[in-house]
């Protein structure tokens, strides 16, 4: 029998028991990312009202939690402490972080805002490794580098205005 590797064939670990479909949900996480901002980007420039943004985002968020709920149910038990945080997280890191962004993004373009949100999530492996010893693949290393070094390069070429 043939081996199989690359990266839709890795090898099943504690934190990723089925690598190909995590990766086949994040090229899919990845074009409906590009839709959203493409589609925020639009609403900015349409002249569309300034709530126009923010409302297409609670709408979309809505939907995801609709879509998810089915997963996450029953609720774990958790402490309050826990169930404070996710509250603190969802309303700050999610929630004000989108009102920052339907704003913002009539500022800059779909790339320029692409360029900037991917830095967080390019950073995760880094804390995966730091934090649970997970080694990042060839490819997530080789990504990671493209985005840091376009990000980069569009902030050193970008006209200051």
């Amino acid at each position: 029998m043939a081996s199989r590797s690359g990266p839709w064939f890795e090898t099943p670990t504690a934190s990723a028991p089925d690598p190909a479909t995590g990766n086949l949900l994040a090229v899919l996480a990845s074009v409906t990312w590009a839709g959203t901002l493409l589609f925020l980007r639009h609403l900015g420039k349409s002249g569309a009202d300034e709530s126009g943004g923010l409302g297409a985002v609670i709408v979309g968020n809505a939907m995801a939690c609709l879509v998810a709920i089915p997963f996450a149910w029953p609720p774990p038990s958790a402490s309050a402490a826990a169930w404070a945080t996710v509250t603190y997280l969802g309303v700050f890191q999610i929630g004000l972080a989108y009102v920052f962004f339907t704003r913002a993004i009539r500022q800059v373009s779909a790339l320029e805002a692409s360029l900037l949100l991917l830095i967080e999530p390019v950073l995760n492996p880094m804390w995966a490794w730091l934090v649970h010893d997970e080694s990042p693949g060839a490819y997530t290393l080789a990504g990671g580098a493209v985005i840091v070094s376009a990000t980069a390069l569009r902030a050193a070429t970008a006209p200051r205005g």
